[in-house]
């Protein structure tokens, strides 16, 4: 049994109630992993046969019980059910794709499961409060009470009567394995290249920031990358090869886009200054040539008229 807690609850809304409030307080996420048809049905009907006393995740309190159906959820990042699909797929999409000379670009990790094996079982219950044992010689009394149950299930089952209930065991944080949990990351902090929080600077203007940070220099430098990118494509000749460029490029726009901040106090795109305007400032460095000024300061008209005999 897992090291979590078993609770009871009267209907199936309440369950899912609990449930979502778990994985809010536990900040989790569960999926169902399996399931019995008849899980949750409204109305469900009795049996003579299969009358329970306990379950592995359901405790004994002395009231017999039938199993209406079993649901069992577990964390989303567990154990990958179409593992198998997904590696048949892949290797369709190799077998296909081996005709092309360019090649696709492929996801670091092809899914999320982690194998944890965290799980939430919930059993589906009706049980017979009327028919309830106590502790004295529990066996004799488990014996007659089950058989007089029966009796009454065969021979008139509107008269019995029932309670439905759902008994939910909920996993221990400490069951989730192989991903953060309740805030953790997933590679440890170095803390030797941490600053002291007290010499920290926060700066809330992102849309300026400091012009000698390192960041700073690594867009200047992505900035003179798709430069010259942008210049050597013109040079290129091999169609397949740009058919290769194009979808690679269109990869690389969406994880920029997906990188992008979306704040409206930040300009929604960067145009660097034209040819034209990195010109007239080099020109505005320079300093005013005077086209009336002689060769020893002294005006143009000033040494014309002093040539002339």
């Amino acid at each position: 049994m897992p090291n979590g807690c078993c609770q009871r609850f009267p209907s199936k809304g309440c369950f899912d109630r609990k449930l979502r409030g778990f994985e809010e307080d536990t900040m989790t996420k569960f999926i169902v992993w399996t399931k019995d048809k008849a899980f949750g049905v409204d109305d469900p009907k009795p049996l003579s046969k299969k009358i329970k006393w306990k379950l592995q995740y359901v405790p004994f309190d002395g009231i017999p019980f039938m199993v209406v159906g079993r649901r069992v959820y577990s964390c989303h990042q567990g154990v990958d059910k179409h593992k198998h699909e997904k590696l048949t797929r892949q290797l369709q999409l190799l077998d296909d794709h081996s005709d092309h000379c360019y090649e696709e670009r492929r996801r670091l990790q092809d899914s999320k499961k982690l194998d944890c094996p965290a799980r939430i079982y919930v059993v589906h219950l009706i049980r017979f409060p009327d028919y309830k044992v106590y502790l004295n010689d529990i066996h004799k009394q488990r014996k007659e009470s089950a058989g007089c149950l029966r009796h009454a299930l065969t021979k008139n089952p509107s008269a019995v009567k029932l309670e439905e209930q759902f008994v939910a065991c909920f996993p221990a944080i400490e069951e989730h394995k192989n991903h953060p949990v309740v805030g953790e990351v997933r590679e440890p902090v170095d803390t030797s290249s941490t600053p002291p929080s007290d010499h920290i600077i926060l700066h809330k203007d992102i849309s300026n920031p400091p012009r000698n940070s390192s960041k700073t220099k690594k867009r200047q430098r992505c900035e003179s990358l798709l430069r010259e990118i942008s210049d050597l494509t013109y040079h290129l000749q091999d169609e397949p090869f740009l058919d290769s460029l194009t979808f690679r490029l269109n990869d690389l726009l969406e994880d920029v886009r997906r990188h992008t901040p979306h704040d409206d106090t930040l300009p929604l795109s960067y145009t660097p200054p034209s040819k034209k305007n990195r010109y007239l400032k080099t020109l505005s460095i320079i300093p005013e040539k005077h086209s009336s000024s002689g060769k020893f300061g002294r005006c143009a008209e000033a040494v014309k008229a002093s040539s002339k005999p």
